[in-house]
């Protein structure tokens, strides 16, 4: 009996730990180079409180430019400008505007789901987390903001808003310098991080459990 209330314990634990793992919006990859061009996907995981999920909207970061949004079917993708606060002259004209969001609009995204909105852009010149703003509207009319930052001592209120960490390693994964994307970022840091979480839990279990014998 004592070791079924333990397994059971231990299961549980496991269950939560992975789904806490996924339970935010997320940026996949998460590593990027300082001042590169990057593409990365904001994973939403799931809906509002059951509800499906309609339209997300993506808010850029300032520094953040050359802004490309991927076409994701059925959703209608719309991308709003916003004037600069410094224009940039380039030798074709001068550049007033800048990508402020994109907003993807008109699709179904169940709760049992996720989907994967993903951007292309070039990254400003910085070290250090680099926090996007997500919000996410549901069918219910309920609106999940993931924009909570850390304050001084770590603790977010409220939903995470989604992070890129960025240094100037030129072994960040996802990253080539390659305005064009280069060779596709893989997910297998992202993977890799969850399957290692996911071994380390295993392993304290088998630990647990082989101690009471």
């Amino acid at each position: 009996m004592k070791f079924s209330v333990i397994v059971a314990t231990v299961a549980s634990t496991l269950l939560f730990a992975s789904s806490s793992v996924e339970a935010h919006v997320t940026a996949n990859p998460s590593v990027a180079v300082s001042g590169g061009y990057f593409q990365t996907n904001f994973r939403v995981p799931h809906g509002c409180d059951g509800n499906a999920t309609d339209r997300v909207i993506v808010e850029i970061p300032k520094g953040v430019t050359s802004v490309k949004p991927r076409a994701t079917v059925p959703w209608t993708t719309a991308i709003n400008m916003v004037p600069l606060d410094v224009p940039i002259t380039t030798p074709t004209g001068q550049i007033n505007t800048t990508v402020g969001s994109v907003t993807w609009s008109g699709g179904q995204l169940l709760d049992s789901m996720y989907e994967d909105f993903a951007l292309q852009f070039k990254l400003p010149i910085m070290e250090g987390p680099l926090y996007w703003k997500v919000y996410q509207h549901c069918v219910n009319n309920e609106w999940n903001n993931w924009t909570s930052v850390p304050d001084a001592n770590g603790k977010t209120d409220g939903f995470p808003a989604a992070v890129i960490n960025i240094s100037n390693s030129t072994t960040a994964p996802g990253n080539n310098g390659n305005k064009d994307g280069g060779n596709k970022p893989s997910a297998a840091p992202v993977a890799f991080q969850v399957l290692s979480v996911g071994n380390a839990a295993l392993i304290g279990a088998g630990a647990l459990l082989m101690s009471m014998f």
